[in-house]
């Protein structure tokens, strides 16, 4: 059997982050493919360098895709104040011709496009006042909720069919732990630390409006 190749080479990524690069999934704009950012290769490097370039997407899912799912998991599990309602479905793995593909949900604004991000609401002084409680409801649940959410950014929460009266924030990605020891998900008063961080930061940032 031959395994089907999803081709992304020659299409234009719609966003990207510090390690992946986001494509919308040809002909289907429900769904979004993440694929891990390829190092170029140098003659100047050496045999570990060029161990690990060539392993580096196996390196990567393994301390980072399947930490999230894992996480994704305990909240379509664990029925916890409703906070799983507002992470964005996962829907797979595929593969592609840059790599292993990790299949998401696509969040969107009310006319179709990516849905804005809460630091581009801000910027852009889109940041209502209705807006902002819901915001710091998303971040309250975040806070105190159990799980491992090691990547949190204002990046990362995005308002789902914002311009609609249902619209509301949903957390897109950051779910587990991308670093090589996962000391959040070891030690809970580290994890509770660092979402207790994120939300003060965000209150502060609120409260200037």
């Amino acid at each position: 059997m031959k395994i089907p190749i999803l081709a992304l080479r020659d299409q234009a990524h719609v966003a990207k982050g510090t390690t992946r690069l986001i494509y919308e999934w040809p002909g289907d704009h429900s769904r979004l493919i993440k694929v891990h950012k390829r190092w170029q290769p140098s003659e100047n490097d050496g045999a570990w360098v060029r161990w690990f370039k060539a392993h580096e997407d196996w390196f990567l899912f393994r301390t980072g895709i399947l930490r999230e799912l894992n996480v994704y998991l305990r909240t379509r599990y664990d029925d916890w104040q409703s906070l799983n309602e507002h992470i964005a479905p996962i829907l797979g793995l595929v593969d592609t011709d840059l790599g292993l593909g990790f299949v998401i949900t696509a969040v969107r604004d009310a006319q179709g496009g990516l849905a804005p991000t809460a630091r581009q609401l801000l910027r852009s002084e889109q940041m209502t006042a209705e807006r902002a409680v819901k915001l710091q409801a998303l971040v309250s649940l975040i806070e105190d909720s159990p799980w491992v959410i090691g990547d949190l950014n204002l990046d990362n929460i995005v308002l789902s069919e914002a311009g609609l009266p249902h619209e509301k924030f949903m957390l897109i990605d950051g779910l587990g732990e991308r670093t090589l020891l996962p000391v959040q998900h070891w030690l809970p008063w580290a994890r509770q630390r660092q979402k207790k961080r994120f939300a003060a930061k965000v209150r502060r940032r609120l409260a200037k409006l």
